[in-house]
């Protein structure tokens, strides 16, 4: 019997009350993301591909629908987040268009942060930090501060934060959209790579065409619905 998708949802719908009407930004959307594939979330603006990613990495719930990890459900209607911080800390990484790495911690103190917070003890969580840096071809910048990175480095430190605790989920919202079309395709080969060498499942929010060619499958959104799914590998 072949393993659960690491992620899936469905009939997932999030509704809101809007000027006397709904706006149905998600409607209905079943997916599954399975261990080692790198699929893109396609679609304009209002699509539904955030709203997407919010309930998928557990910081809304739906207003119908389920999401499960691994076969197991872990969100619906009913779901308390509060209970599910721990769900969202060991199994679910997030990369998002900004970096947000804190400005007076080193890039390696930056993605052991989220180690000592699961206390891990401080002096192992920055040989960890470093060595993920490492695998990034960041190994020359642990100790720089954001502010000396470039946008490029800044997001790859943000990529190795979100592995900090080898999720078997990753979800980026946006991750190229500041970066120039070089970066970009670096940090696009980067997700490549951790689907393919760590079996993680990898999801990416974009609207850059740039990279198509790295991901497994492409799916499309529209009017909070997949319009069109491809296999694109």
């Amino acid at each position: 019997m072949s393993d659960p998708p690491v992620l899936s949802v469905r009939a997932l719908s999030r509704h809101y009350a809007a000027g006397g009407g709904v706006v149905r930004a998600l409607d209905g959307v079943s997916l599954d993301i399975a261990a080692g594939e790198l699929v893109g979330i396609f679609g304009p603006s209002g699509s539904g591909k955030s709203t997407f990613l919010m309930l998928a990495g557990l910081l809304e719930n739906p207003t119908s629908g389920e999401v499960w990890l691994a076969g197991q459900r872990v969100s619906h209607a009913g779901a308390d987040l509060d209970a599910l911080r721990e769900t969202r800390r060991k199994r679910i990484g997030f990369v998002f268009q900004k970096a947000n790495l804190i400005p007076f911690l080193s890039a390696a103190e930056n993605v052991a942060l989220s180690l000592e917070l699961a206390d891990i003890a401080p002096a192992d969580a920055r040989a960890h930090a470093r060595r993920l840096l490492a695998a990034l071809d960041l190994a020359h910048r642990a100790d720089n501060l954001p502010a000396k990175l470039s946008g490029g480095e800044q997001q790859r430190v943000a990529v190795a934060r979100a592995l900090a605790n080898a999720p078997p989920l990753i979800l980026a919202d946006e991750p190229t959209a500041a970066l120039d079309s070089v970066r970009g395709r670096q940090v696009m080969e980067i997700f490549r790579r951790i689907a393919g060498t760590r079996g993680t499942a990898v999801v990416v929010i974009t609207h850059d065409p740039r990279s198509t060619d790295l991901f497994d499958r492409i799916v499309h959104f529209e009017d909070g619905r997949v319009s069109a799914e491809k296999v694109a590998r």
